[in-house]
């Protein structure tokens, strides 16, 4: 069937749902009879003032542009999450969307030679890239609404079957009827031929261009210390491929995509702890490694095709098995822990197999003894010399290889993906990204220089290459930009289109989203095989929930995916740097992210204290075992939210300059301008607050070596020395320590 058929059979479905009314609004009849005709005429009266077509490219003036989906007004408006109208009463299916973008490339189908002329005598190869239609803000130039790719894709776990939105052109995770529920977050592929060029700012940058640095404060070896992305290869896709004789001209193409990830945690754990009780051939078999059960390509006509999908689980994590027995390792004698969990040291930074590991269920004469019920748990793991349960998720990383028997010839050289497949994002409406520029761009330095802990680093701001250590995938040690973001090469002037501020809120599977590697990560981490580092998931925690409960206590430790629950545990961690609300920690309410209550304020023997979680007897694997982990809340926060949080805190600090150090914050929320505390405290400071207002209640705790025993040794008293109450917005803020008068301090 030719590909206009397809076209006309999803424009036929769409028009009487608002779809004709839309598009006449730009002169673009979709109903028109000779369809073809009409998407290939020149619109002259495109309306730009409509509500989603503000960043269309200016220089876009037809339905199909041929080779540019960007300038194809009909992608656009199928696209483009910006596009919505109360008159729209249904949107594109992928399979739909799918259909309009391989006419974009199949339209006016090119020859090889033309695409070797346009590729200028450089090296051609069959690539497969991730790749995600963006409004203007979040594209790679930053000029108008465009296509945006990578050859890294990130896809998270979870518990119920994924869900397409269709208004909001993506996938969500939440499960309406389950607070406790994850959706699978897949990723879409697309194999295109490909051209490799050196970074250019001017044609296809890529996204957050790197220039060159000479910093001597660089470790040796860090390539941003060597090179800019202009003297760095990259691949850019020139020209789609799909199935059919309208991609190539004279060519009849069957293009496939093949994908293969494996999960190997628990056999890299047992390279390393050489007598921890497996080793070869046991360790070449599953669960020790495994490839079934983490990812498929999806056979659902409505998704259309390469689209990755992970396997639902009815639970995050599961217990070990093998031989029909449950697996257990042994726990080395004199073990190194963080905290409760077993800790594998990192060889120069280099994560030869899971830096963390659940040893807390110990099996004996086929019973398990929860450790977490002793006292001394951390002691009982160093201590070591017993068998634990292993367990095993869903997590891992692979490759997503296209092949196409009729370009074997021409173009021999094939360039797989690199796929992830990684643990849930507790803030799937903000993106790494999107706080990073924020803190480059908005934050005064003074200010930014103790925002964060750890800065919220891109994992496609990343310059390593793939896991060498894959079999069968074809990965080199020179492809170090496998993680960058590009675009479709640009020439000729373009024009600059609005920026649209608002945050898109779906689930976005490009690296940009995702977190960086830095000790280990929350998506990936990196090993060293034959002196070149290179990505890898197997250094992140085993099972995940070991590494959420360490990233998480560790103040933002990864923004953007980790909540920050550094007050929910006694002080003993980082300071607080982007707060959850009382009622996201369980303080108010019953839905903690993490299922554990935060803290709250008791009175023993005449005295105030706060009573915590005692942070080494805190178990994420426990709590995913008994499914209490929860997105609902934190999933409601979005990137402008996150920001003024952080903002918020920071400002705090600012009022109060020791409190960064030697505070401890107890209660945070938003209060409305009602509040009852906040009326007599602007009373007293003579002062109305406008905007957003958060109240903050903070503590300077007592002597930690003075700490009562709480009645629960899962507990941790610590008393309270002084006391602020802080009512905030980005202007002014109204402070009241202890029980003074309230007064009014000026940003």
């Amino acid at each position: 069937m030719p590909l206009i058929d397809d076209v006309k059979r999803v424009c036929d479905r769409l028009a009487p749902l608002g779809w004709r009314d839309l598009l006449l609004a730009h002169g673009l009849d979709i109903t028109a009879a000779n369809l073809k005709q009409e998407l290939a005429k020149e619109l002259p009266n495109i309306n730009r003032t409509i509500k989603g077509f503000e960043d269309f490219a200016f220089e876009g003036k037809r339905g199909i542009e041929p080779g540019s989906a960007a300038r194809s007004l009909l992608f656009h408006a199928f696209a483009s999450h910006n596009v919505v109208s109360e008159n729209l009463r249904e949107y594109p299916t992928l399979a739909e969307f799918e259909v309009i973008e391989n006419y974009v490339y199949g339209v006016q189908p090119p020859s090889l030679e033309d695409l070797r002329v346009r590729a200028q005598g450089e090296l051609l190869a069959i690539v497969v890239f991730a790749s995600e239609y963006r409004p203007a803000s979040e594209t790679v130039q930053r000029k108008h609404a465009d296509l945006c790719f990578s050859r890294t894709g990130v896809a998270r776990v979870g518990t119920a079957e994924a869900q397409y939105n269709g208004k909001l052109r993506g996938f969500l995770p939440f499960v309406q009827e389950d607070s406790q529920a994850f959706r699978v977050l897949p990723a879409r592929y697309s194999a295109y031929i490909a051209v490799q060029r050196r970074g250019d700012r001017a044609t296809f940058v890529p996204m957050r261009f790197q220039v060159q640095n000479n910093n001597v404060n660089l470790p040796q070896g860090d390539d941003r210390r060597r090179a800019g992305d202009d003297s760095r290869l990259f691949w850019v896709p020139l020209h789609k491929l799909f199935n059919g004789k309208e991609c190539i001209r004279n060519l009849d193409l069957q293009v496939t995509l093949n994908a293969r990830h494996i999960n190997e945690k628990l056999r890299r754990i047992h390279l390393v702890l050489k007598n921890a009780g497996w080793g070869e051939p046991d360790i070449s078999n599953p669960p020790f490694i495994f490839s079934d059960g983490i990812a498929e390509l999806t056979t659902k006509p409505e998704f259309g095709r390469g689209l990755l999908v992970p396997v639902v689980h009815k639970n995050l994590i599961e217990a070990a098995n093998y031989q029909g027995k449950p697996l257990t390792f042994k726990v080395p004698a004199g073990s190194r822990t963080l905290s409760s969990s077993l800790m594998i040291p990192a060889t120069t930074g280099a994560r030869r197999a899971p830096e963390y590991v659940h040893a807390r269920h110990k099996l004996s004469n086929g019973q398990i003894d929860n450790l977490n019920n002793l006292a001394n748990v951390t002691q009982a793991v160093q201590k070591g010399g017993y068998d634990a349960l292993h367990y095993l998720d869903f997590t891992g990383d692979g490759s997503i290889e296209a092949v196409c028997p009729q370009l074997a010839v021409a173009i021999p050289r094939r360039i797989p993906a690199y796929s992830l497949v990684t643990a849930p994002d507790f803030f799937p409406n903000c993106d790494q990204r999107e706080l990073l520029e924020w803190t480059e761009q908005s934050v005064p330095a003074a200010l930014r220089q103790n925002l964060w802990e750890v800065s919220p680093e891109t994992l496609s701001d990343s310059r390593l290459a793939p896991n060498l250590q894959l079999k069968n995938a074809n990965f080199r040690p020179e492809d170090k930009t496998v993680t960058a973001i590009v675009c479709l090469p640009v020439s000729g002037s373009v024009r600059q289109m609005p920026l649209s501020a608002s945050p898109t809120m779906r689930h976005a599977y490009l690296p940009d989203g995702a977190a960086g590697i830095f000790a280990p990560g929350w998506d990936v981490s990196f090993d060293r095989a034959n002196g070149v580092d290179h990505l890898a998931a197997y250094g992140l925690g085993s099972p995940f929930p070991e590494d959420s409960k360490l990233c998480a206590a560790l103040s933002t430790f990864w923004p953007a995916v980790a909540p920050d629950a550094a007050r929910t545990f006694q002080p003993s961690q980082g300071p607080t740097v982007s707060p959850l609300t009382d009622e996201e920690i369980g303080q108010i309410g019953s839905s903690p992210w993490d299922g554990i209550p935060g803290p709250k304020r008791v009175t023993k023997n005449g005295k105030n204290f706060i009573e915590y979680a005692d942070y080494d007897h805190a178990d994420y694997v426990e709590s995913s075992l008994q499914k209490k982990f929860s997105l609902s809340l934190t999933g409601k926060v979005d990137v402008r939210e996150y920001e003024a949080r952080v903002l918020a805190m920071a400002n705090v600090y600012r009022v109060i300059p020791e409190a960064r150090g030697q505070w401890r914050l107890f209660s945070f929320r938003q209060v409305q301008p009602t509040d009852s505390e906040l009326q007599q405290a602007q009373t007293q400071a003579t002062t109305t607050l406008a905007g957003i207002i958060y109240r903050f209640e903070i503590y300077r705790p007592g002597d930690p070596s003075a700490n009562p025993n709480s009645d629960d040794f899962r507990k941790q008293l610590v008393p309270i020395q002084e006391t602020a109450t802080l009512f905030v917005t980005p202007l002014n803020i109204l402070l009241k320590r202890n029980n003074n008068a309230w007064t009014r301090v000026s940003l």
